[in-house]
């Protein structure tokens, strides 16, 4: 009831494809642009970067841009600044609100504010993320350095500054939609915070990772909690937001491909398909093989099958962008992956079934991926939807 409830809040819940039909929607391809390649300390060469990255996008001929609202010009994933004003992170610059206009006014995309849901660098008085690992002399706890270093969502203190970014973020600029980052996670050894352990012991669990760990029932029980705590707490940031900005704001959010072609695997993410299905506006899986360790020649198999999972669900591909990847993050200094491969990725999404799509991440300085390679797939100018 209590999920029921927040999705009645939010204003998402008429989108649901298990509680009414849903019509076909225009496609959707995306452009996922980070503002830190257009960040730059001279002015001058700002407003030059930003007439490269309007003209791109309108070259592109993509219908929506996933459009990066924080800084992580460190890359480390750990937020220390935003690009917007707001009461508790330091203002990299107020680019935010500027860029999301030109494009929706010269490029006529529409603007999705990307956001962490955890990996904010607030108070070191609040709890964080960790993880208790039987490993480790006196199974003591810490932050997982493997993974982002993210806030514990069982932290109220936590959970009402993240929730003041969000509106600030409304108060302060104009977009069409919301992307949760893909940190909002939680593995099977995590949160043992001390806000988490009073969380499931209020929730009718145990209080100790190890003995949830003695028993599959737990198990269960546990990481069912965990995902219905993420996906509780993004759509009361949703319902802020559009408490400001209006309902018409949409809501995506980041799926890992795992959780997809293996759904016993929510344990290791806290992520479930058809929640996000049920929960927001679109899922926008990360269709990355390399970042999964697929082998190229395997890529294409590997992508169709992704697809083939969503499909399963009525309705589900209505509701699903795929994200494929232009930098090959396995390597060193991740270079960039060829047009023609990324385009050929786009085809076989297509050909499977993939009514959304679109790739992360654009470099607009660079010029990558080519537009000549990759404009034929991706704009809706060039293929209309059946």
């Amino acid at each position: 009831m209590r999920l029921l409830s927040l999705l009645l809040l939010a204003g998402v819940l008429s989108f649901c494809p298990y509680t009414q039909a849903n019509p076909l929607r225009e496609p959707v391809r995306v452009a996922h642009v980070d503002l830190d390649y257009l960040y730059d300390a001279d002015p001058s060469q700002m407003d030059r970067n930003l007439d490269l990255l309007i003209q791109r996008i309108a070259d592109l001929g993509v219908t929506t841009v996933f459009l990066q609202a924080y800084a992580d010009p460190s890359g480390d994933g750990l937020v220390k600044s935003v690009y917007f004003p707001n009461r508790h992170l330091p203002v990299r610059a107020d680019l935010f609100n500027h860029v999301a206009r030109q494009l929706q006014n010269n490029a006529k995309v529409n603007v999705y504010a990307w956001m962490p849901v955890l990996s904010f660098d607030l108070n070191p008085d609040f709890d964080r993320v960790t993880r208790w690992d039987p490993k480790t002399p006196q199974h003591k706890a810490q932050p997982d350095p493997e993974q982002y270093r993210r806030l514990s969502p069982f932290d109220a203190r936590a959970r009402k500054q993240i929730i003041e970014l969000y509106e600030d973020l409304a108060r302060h600029a104009q977009f069409d939609g919301i992307l949760f980052h893909d940190d909002a996670v939680l593995g099977d050894f995590e949160d043992a915070s001390s806000a988490a352990l009073a969380a499931y012991r209020q929730a009718g669990l145990p209080d100790s990772i190890q003995t949830l760990h003695s028993d599959p029932a737990f198990i269960q029980r546990w990481t069912r909690f965990k995902t219905e705590t993420l996906n509780q707490f993004t759509l009361e940031l949703a319902s802020r937001v559009k408490a400001i900005r209006g309902s018409q704001i949409k809501t995506a959010r980041n799926i890992f491909a795992m959780p997809i072609l293996e759904p016993e695997s929510e344990a290791w993410f806290a992520q479930n398909l058809d929640d996000f299905l049920t929960v927001y506006d679109y899922t926008a899986p990360m269709a990355m093989p390399y970042m999964e360790g697929i082998a190229s020649e395997q890529a294409n198999e590997w992508l169709t099958k992704l697809v083939q999972e969503v499909a399963k669900r009525p309705g589900a591909l209505e509701r699903t962008i795929f994200e494929v990847q232009a930098r090959d993050w396995s390597k060193p200094n991740a270079p960039f992956i060829s047009g023609e491969i990324m385009a050929s990725w786009m085809k076989t999404l297509q050909q499977a079934g993939a009514h959304h799509f679109g790739y992360y991440p654009d470099d607009f300085i660079a010029g990558h991926p080519p537009l000549p390679e990759i404009r034929r797939v991706l704009s809706t100018s060039w293929y209309h939807y059946p």
